[in-house]
């Protein structure tokens, strides 16, 4: 036998080798690819929604709930706007914001205390100057409770500015107070205000 003709045979029973090896290969996947197919849970069926989505979310302000607000930024303004040249202490301001206050609340406010929470000596600067200490309030509710239809608590944040015939400053820093309104009859009033 030339070595042409085992070279020739030689390559013939590499390839059955081989071709035998790869299909042999090719059925233990497709067995064991089976097998895992048999036993794994079928995936959910995939749902695809064709409704269109929302191009508008109603939110409905409830007009109770903005009335308690609007009085609750009412009071908080007049009361923390101060005239130094006129005004003997802040309490006038509480004494002008007194119609949207409990009595309770009014019997405690009114009384002329010195607390370090006022503007102490810079009173006196704003005195000489002629000065206006204008309020303004925003509201929030971080953490408040639920409201009830008698009772709501909010946080306000309230930002002065002293304001002369010369300039503006921002009074700082602001003053944040946690307020509690409560409904008697048809009417939101003030019943603590607390720092």
């Amino acid at each position: 036998m030339s070595n042409a003709r085992k070279l020739a045979l030689l390559a013939v029973a590499v390839v059955l080798v081989g071709g035998l090896v790869y299909f042999l290969s090719g059925r233990g996947n497709e067995t064991e690819t089976a097998t895992a197919e048999q036993t794994a849970p079928a995936p959910p069926p995939l749902t695809i929604s064709t409704s269109p989505a929302p191009t508008t979310i109603d939110i409905t302000e409830d007009p109770d709930t903005e009335r308690a607000e609007n009085t609750a930024r009412q009071a908080l303004s007049v009361a923390f706007t101060w005239y130094p040249a006129t005004d003997h202490s802040p309490t006038d301001g509480y004494a002008r914001a007194r119609e949207w206050f409990t009595d309770p609340l009014a019997q405690s406010l009114l009384v002329d205390t010195h607390t370090e929470r006022g503007p102490g000596a810079q009173w006196n600067q704003w005195a000489s100057d002629n000065a206006k200490v204008v309020a303004d309030v925003t509201l929030g509710c971080s953490g408040c409770p639920t409201d009830t239809d008698t009772l709501i608590q909010r946080v306000a944040r309230i930002h002065q500015t002293a304001i002369t015939e010369n300039e503006t400053s921002t009074v700082t820093p602001d003053t944040t107070v946690w307020v509690t309104l409560t409904k008697g009859g048809d009417q939101w009033l003030l019943d603590t205000i607390r720092y």
